[in-house]
């Protein structure tokens, strides 16, 4: 356990090297969360709320995005493991004491809690300023079913993750494919608006897929907006996927393995 917190820890020190990176990344936030606040605002203006969100709802469920996106999600533009396939640096895990698996995930887990801290601050400063109310979940319980569903909900999208960036081992253009799934799972997780508000034709079949159990899932849980049987239906959604996605992820880094021939050293 001590080499990944080492890797923790130099990840975190590296986070600081690349500060225009970084500072880039966050504005590209708080210009989205800026945007929704205004946009979602002005919905509710006129009766108060809006496709069954009352306003205080809706407008905390913007300041929740932002601050799950930067857990859950970290910095979407992560591309390490298919440039170290593609590039050969892959080849040097292979020598080392480390599970490259769980190397990623300590690497990436440094920014995400960078991103945490920030985005933290980002909605205390501009509730502040804009002068809004956010709901504050006094239920201990359901506080616990949040903290569980972000938890897992942070292990799936980062198997989803390293599952695409892994299609480098078959091709060298895997950016395409891991560009459009970030594309589709910010809309599909409800990034961007509360899925409820969709016909349900669109809603019932987004239910039965894993990017809603990454951040449109646990804010509900989070507002209290779901049962408890409800909630508990979420989170085994969430462990099926995770299962199905670590199975296929094994199955592909088997055969990536076969495949790999350190093109690029």
């Amino acid at each position: 356990m001590k080499k990944y917190w080492m890797v923790f820890r130099l990840s975190w020190a590296r986070q600081f090297e690349y500060r225009f990176n970084f500072f880039f990344g966050r504005m590209r936030n708080i210009i989205v969360l800026l945007l929704l606040f205004y946009v979602w605002k002005s919905l509710t203006l006129r009766n108060g709320s809006f496709a069954g969100y009352s306003e205080i709802e809706i407008i905390t469920y913007v300041f929740m995005v932002n601050i799950l996106r930067a857990v859950i999600f970290g910095n979407q533009g992560i591309t390490e493991i298919t440039r170290e396939i593609n590039q050969g640096i892959f080849s040097k895990y292979l020598a080392m004491p480390v599970n490259y698996f769980w190397y990623n995930f300590f690497r990436q887990l440094a920014q995400r809690l960078i991103s945490l801290i920030s985005a933290i601050i980002e909605v205390v400063i501009f509730a502040i300023i804009l002068k809004v109310d956010i709901f504050a979940q006094t239920n201990w319980v359901i506080l616990l079913w949040f903290g569980v569903s972000v938890f897992l909900a942070i292990c799936l999208y980062f198997v989803l993750s390293y599952l695409t960036n892994l299609l480098a081992f078959f091709s060298r253009e895997a950016i395409g494919p891991k560009f459009l799934f970030d594309w589709i799972l910010e809309f599909g997780s409800g990034a961007y608006f509360p899925l409820s508000i969709l016909s349900r034709i669109f809603f019932i079949p987004l239910m039965f897929l894993p990017f809603a159990y990454l951040v449109y899932f646990p804010v509900e849980i989070y507002l209290g907006r779901v049962s408890f049987w409800q909630a508990n239906i979420g989170i085994c959604f969430q462990i099926f996927w995770i299962l199905v996605a670590g199975l296929i992820t094994r199955i592909v880094w088997k055969k990536g393995l076969r495949r790999y021939s350190g093109e690029g050293i």
